[in-house]
């Protein structure tokens, strides 16, 4: 699904978990999906620079060139969710401090998913992905 960097892009990512997941009939996976998807679209987003400033008051993205890419893979008993931006700056663990109000994205992507990591591609930009893994 391409996506307007913009700061509501991870509410459509969302509504993209829900019904992949629920066409898989992989609905306990919901809650954990969404809050990864989440995290990986905001981050994309903010890699971007998603401009604001070209949206109209009435919503109009006409004007704003940047997206990003969310999707979902199946792979048996795991989704594997994967964002593409057009950065070529890695990912990072970051330590947030109690004041911080961002930096911990990637952190509950790492307590939440069985594997994640990122790649590079040769037509240009960054995936990053994480693994999510059906409770037994």
């Amino acid at each position: 699904m391409d996506l307007a960097a913009h700061p509501i892009a991870p509410s459509f990512a969302r509504r993209l978990v829900e019904r992949v997941l629920a066409k898989w009939g992989m609905e306990e996976l919901e809650t954990v999906a969404n809050l990864v998807m989440t995290e990986l679209v905001t981050n994309a987003v903010n890699a971007t620079g998603g401009d604001t400033s070209a949206f109209s008051k009435e919503g109009d993205i006409s004007g704003i060139p940047q997206c990003v890419r969310a999707g979902l893979h199946r792979m048996g008993d795991a989704v594997v969710i994967e964002v593409w931006d057009a950065s070529r700056t890695p990912p990072k663990l970051a330590e947030a401090s109690l004041d911080d109000e961002c930096g911990r994205g990637l952190r509950i992507v790492d307590d939440l998913a069985a594997a994640w990591g990122y790649r590079w591609l040769s037509s240009g930009g960054k995936v990053v992905w994480a693994r999510l893994e059906a409770p037994s």
